[in-house]
C-alpha cells in the first residue's frame, strides 16, 4: 500500500467512524437499541481500521483488527489497553444484540456501547458525536 493509499484509506475509515457514531447516537435516542449498539461497534471498528491503515497495515477480519490494534497500538503505548478492551467489549455487545432475544437491559447496553465508542473515538483522534 502506498503512502497516498494509506492516507486515503485512513481518511475514509475516519469518515465512516464518525458517520456510524452519529447513527448510533440517533438510533439510541429512538430506542432502537440493537441498531444503536451495532453502529456504535462499527464506529469504533472503523476508527481502529483508520489507525492501522495509517501504519500501513491492512487487517482482513474483525478479529484481525483487534489483534493488530493490540500489537501495533497498545504495546507501543499509542493507545491505552482500556480502549482496546473497549473495542472487544463492543464486539461482544454487538453480537449479543444481533443474536440474542430482546433483553430488557438493552437500554443499559446501549448506554455502555455509546460511552465505550465515544472513549475509543476520542483516543483514536476521531471527532466523537454528541
Amino acid at each position: 500500500m502506498t503512502r497516498s493509499n494509506q492516507e486515503a484509506n485512513a481518511a475514509h475509515e475516519r469518515r465512516a467512524a464518525l458517520s456510524a457514531g452519529r447513527e448510533a447516537v440517533d438510533l439510541g435516542r429512538l430506542d432502537h437499541h440493537g441498531g444503536a449498539v451495532s453502529r456504535a461497534y462499527y464506529a469504533a471498528y472503523n476508527a481502529a481500521r483508520a489507525l492501522l491503515f495509517e501504519k500501513g497495515l491492512e487487517p482482513k477480519t474483525h478479529e484481525g483488527v483487534r489483534r493488530m490494534l493490540g500489537w501495533h497500538s497498545v504495546l507501543p503505548g499509542l493507545l491505552a489497553e482500556k480502549q482496546a478492551q473497549g473495542l472487544s467489549r463492543l464486539a461482544y455487545l454487538r453480537e449479543a444484540s444481533d443474536y440474542a432475544p430482546a433483553d430488557p437491559a438493552m437500554s443499559e447496553q446501549t448506554r455502555e456501547a455509546l460511552m465505550l465508542t465515544r472513549e475509543f473515538l476520542v483516543a483514536a483522534g476521531v471527532q466523537a458525536p454528541e
